[in-house]
């Protein structure tokens, strides 16, 4: 709850907007599983856990992160809202629950309707999220124009989903039937 009410008081105050970043919608599913666990909601919470929010704490320093030298206490809660998901996926696992074999799947069909809406959103209210309309990142300008680096991107989470699959499944992590 820390997480969200700081950055979310950050996000109203510079970009009202932010708030539907998929970090986000990530922690809220992180709050609801707390309280009551859904199979499905795990498989993708999971999923975009160890895409979104591991990605987000690896691009240092990261373009939407407030800034700690004037926003410390919104920092705190953008680093805290990208780690709590990734312990809360541990601890799921540790209470034993397990992703679906299909989980992957699910992950990834959720991420590509959450993506439509997004670049739907993001012409409606002039708006980057997902970097869907420019990049904004050093290495996205590596990999070419509009819609190139959009293409590597999409590419980039295929082989990170498929990458968490393999990993999940040699660990055991995932339900055998």
């Amino acid at each position: 709850m820390y997480a969200l009410v700081t950055t979310g008081w950050y996000n109203i105050q510079h970009n009202p907007h932010l708030i539907i970043w998929l970090c986000n919608i990530t922690a809220v599913m992180g709050l609801i599983l707390s309280f009551r666990f859904n199979q499905k909601l795990f498989d993708v919470f999971f999923y975009f856990a160890w895409t979104g929010d591991l990605l987000t704490l690896l691009i240092w320093p990261n373009p939407v992160s407030p800034p700690l030298e004037t926003y410390p206490l919104s920092w705190a809660g953008f680093v805290l809202k990208h780690t709590a998901p990734l312990a809360l996926t541990i601890l799921f696992i540790k209470q034993g629950r397990l992703l679906n074999k299909n989980a992957a799947w699910t992950a990834l069909k959720v991420m590509l309707i959450y993506a439509g809406f997004i670049s739907i959103y993001n012409l409606l209210f002039d708006q980057n999220i997902l970097d869907l309309r420019y990049p904004t990142l050093d290495i996205e300008l590596l990999f070419g124009d509009w819609p190139l680096y959009i293409g590597v991107n999409i590419l980039l989470a295929f082989i990170w989903y498929y990458i968490i699959h393999v990993i999940t499944n040699r660990m055991k992590l995932v339900k055998v039937s």
